[in-house]
């Protein structure tokens, strides 16, 4: 099996066989002006050209090859001889020729049979001119001849010599080349990766670990790393795939990447990007690597909502528990009590008035038990946080794009977040819909009863006081906030609509 040919040998391989094809030219043409057109003449250009023929049909890996070449070159050598001998020993004109054969010895063959060649080639020149005339010894051309050999083949072999060790020193430049971009590259994605959980460890060190903050950090640091022009991360939840980043609403595009987000073999979300030409495998890979704490911060985000919506559940029962079995039976029983008193003293109309008062005030306080109670084992509060994640992910194509940036520490009642939900969405499907916004923000705090939420858009915004009577959905969003006994209001300009809601104290 025979490796493929360097550079350089494949160029002198050209160039020694034009050589040879111009030293049978060079020697056929002065052998007829020499000699004429006699049998040894046509004998010498025959062998001479027929050699040349078949060298030159075998493959070039062939002639390269150690054995083959070897054989080649000492096939050369004979050949050269024997038109030499018979077209005038030293003088002859194929003496040109006889180099060939130690020429391509040195250069494919190796330093050893190079020489080799030399030798033989020198040794087979000085007996056909010991065989033709002994005298002839001490001419100055037989020595000068075998010096031309021996100095080819010392010449080309060490050339061949060098070549090669310069072959395998830039073949372990390129490959030292390649294992320092391939680490340059690896140490780049690990900057990257190393970028994105310090931004996520800044985010957990915060007051909240928030998916939308996450996620869109993330979708920042790809675009430093990963050239992209559309993309979205979503993050798992118990009714399917949340968006909780993306970018801008942008046009379909030819190639698309979708990397799971997974700890373990848990999925936890998924980024898709987008772009009009493909992907390469090292950029998938590069994602891959970079996403990973995503995949840890969101598996910790699913965890902590777990932990805090069964804690939640846990200790709503036991205060109902507790609130049902201790407190209302010890207002049953004082409510009771307070009724033999007052049968027992019928005649003090102002003790009356006194233990009539404390008896309504015990009923009232047993109706509240009774409405806590059935609250606390009601169906789960509201999360307003996650009903502006959602809120954030609807129609992803679509604009205005929706952001959040609203602080949950508790969920509001479950009668107080229906109706605050219902305001929000009612407030973003306007700011869709009717303000060409490119733009809503969700923003606020809310801890239980207390609460203040704001939705602002960068629309055209609207006339308040003189088209309010014709926006029946702020009329619904206000009859929504009375209700829960909050406070509504609607600021608006031509940069912009604000819509808040205010329940509790704030």
């Amino acid at each position: 099996m025979f490796a493929t040919a360097p550079v350089w040998e494949n160029r002198f391989d050209r160039i020694a066989s034009i050589l040879q094809w111009m030293a049978l030219a060079f020697g056929a043409f002065f052998a007829f002006v020499q000699d004429g057109a006699t049998l040894s003449t046509a004998t010498a250009f025959t062998a001479v050209g027929l050699y040349i023929v078949v060298f030159q049909s075998l493959p070039m890996r062939v002639r390269h090859g150690v054995w083959t070449g070897e054989i080649l070159a000492v096939t050369g050598v004979a050949v050269g001889m024997v038109a030499i001998a018979l077209t005038g020993d030293v003088d002859s004109p194929y003496l040109l020729f006889s180099v060939t054969p130690v020429l391509y010895a040195a250069a494919f063959a190796g330093w050893r049979r190079g020489i080799e060649t030399a030798l033989l080639a020198s040794g087979v020149l000085v007996a056909i001119r010991s065989l033709a005339d002994e005298s002839g010894l001490l001419g100055g051309s037989l020595w000068a001849w075998v010096a031309i050999y021996l100095l080819i083949g010392i010449t080309f072999s060490f050339a061949r010599h060098l070549l090669l060790e310069a072959s395998e020193t830039n073949a372990a430049l390129l490959a030292a080349s390649a294992s320092a971009r391939e680490q340059l590259d690896r140490l780049e994605r690990l900057d990257a990766s190393h970028k994105l959980l310090s931004a996520l460890s800044q985010l957990a060190d915060g007051t909240e670990l928030n998916p939308v903050r996450v996620g869109t950090a993330a979708l920042d640091h790809l675009a430093s790393a990963v050239e992209f022009e559309a993309g979205q991360i979503a993050m798992e939840s118990p009714d399917g795939p949340v968006v909780v980043a993306r970018t801008e609403v942008e046009p379909d595009y030819e190639s698309t990447l979708t990397s799971p987000l997974s700890v373990g073999a848990r999925d936890v979300g998924f980024v898709v990007l987008s772009r009009d030409h493909p992907f390469r495998s090292d950029e998938v890979s590069h994602v891959e690597e970079i996403l990973q704490p995503v995949g840890l911060a969101f598996a910790n985000i699913l965890l902590l909502q777990d932990i805090a919506h069964r804690a939640i559940q846990e200790e709503r029962i036991r205060l109902a528990r507790e609130l049902h079995d201790e407190i209302g039976p010890s207002l049953a029983s004082l409510g009771l009590s307070l009724d033999m008193v007052m049968l027992q003293h019928p005649g003090n109309e102002q003790l009356a008035g006194h233990l009539t008062g404390l008896r309504t005030n015990v009923t009232d306080l047993v109706e509240e038990v009774r409405d806590t109670v059935a609250g606390l084992r009601a169906t789960e509060p509201v999360s307003l946080h996650e009903q502006a994640v959602v809120l954030c992910a609807e129609e992803p194509d679509r604009l205005p794009k929706v952001t959040t940036a609203l602080r949950e520490n508790r969920p509001p009642p479950v009668e107080i977040g229906e109706e605050v939900a219902s305001i929000m969405a009612e407030a973003v499907r306007n700011a869709r819909n009717h303000a060409d916004a490119h733009m809503v923000t969700i923003n606020g705090y809310v801890n239980h009863e207390n609460g203040e939420v704001s939705i602002t858009d960068d629309g055209q915004g609207f006339d308040v006081k003189r088209d309010f009577k014709g926006h029946y959905g702020i009329v619904g969003m206000r009859e929504r906030a009375e209700k829960i006994g909050g406070r509504f209001d609607v600021r608006s300009s031509p940069a912009g609509t604000t819509v808040t809601i205010r329940w509790g104290t704030v």
